[in-house]
């Protein structure tokens, strides 16, 4: 079968919302195309280890935010089960890369970055920042503001919760998107204002 059956196909088959044209349709699809391989491109460079996953890259750059955080507040922004949180910090702790220390409430841990932890964190965000440059840097300076805007208007419909806001950016490097002008974090504080 040749390529143009299969889409022939495939256009009968897959349920298209009304009004979705062709070219909408492709620009979901090289959408979803470039998301995957961002995606597995940064994930590959993050990996200490072959079972490593982005939820310990994760949760070293949300501690490193919101240093002292809790358990709780960790699973939200990760959204992971409150039993895996506590696997993944457990994990973390043996690595040497995190502490639990007490808080006034018995029931709960603050939790810190060691300085091997920070070390970590830091590692990973410009790792991460540099693969996403060389990324962004085929497309002309005009093209990067075009698609700074587009990426904006993509991503601020995305926020329902407030915790959806430390979701989508739990591996955002703070001094390339401060709060104050990260269209996520705005958006998180609009739903809260709500």
């Amino acid at each position: 079968m040749c390529v143009l059956h299969i889409l022939t196909y495939w256009a009968k088959v897959l349920p298209v919302k009304q009004g979705a044209t062709m070219s909408t349709l492709r620009t979901a699809n090289l959408l979803g195309a470039l998301a995957e391989e961002v995606s597995d491109r940064l994930n590959r460079l993050n990996k200490i280890h072959p079972n490593q996953t982005d939820s310990s890259s994760a949760a070293l750059n949300v501690i490193a935010l919101y240093e002292g955080c809790s358990n709780n507040e960790l699973s939200r922004a990760l959204q992971l089960s409150h039993p895996a949180t506590v696997r993944l910090i457990d994990k973390l702790e043996i690595e040497g890369a995190v502490e639990r220390r007490e808080t006034k409430d018995k029931r709960a841990v603050a939790l810190h970055l060691t300085r091997k932890g920070r070390g970590r964190a830091k590692e990973i965000l410009v790792s991460r920042c540099a693969a996403l440059r060389d990324i962004v840097a085929q497309l002309s300076r005009r093209d990067q503001e075009q698609l700074s805007t587009l990426l904006e208007k993509l991503l601020r419909p995305l926020v329902k919760t407030e915790q959806d806001g430390d979701h989508i950016c739990r591996l955002c490097d703070t001094v390339a998107c401060p709060p104050d002008s990260c269209p996520v974090h705005q958006a998180a504080l609009a739903v809260a204002a709500r």
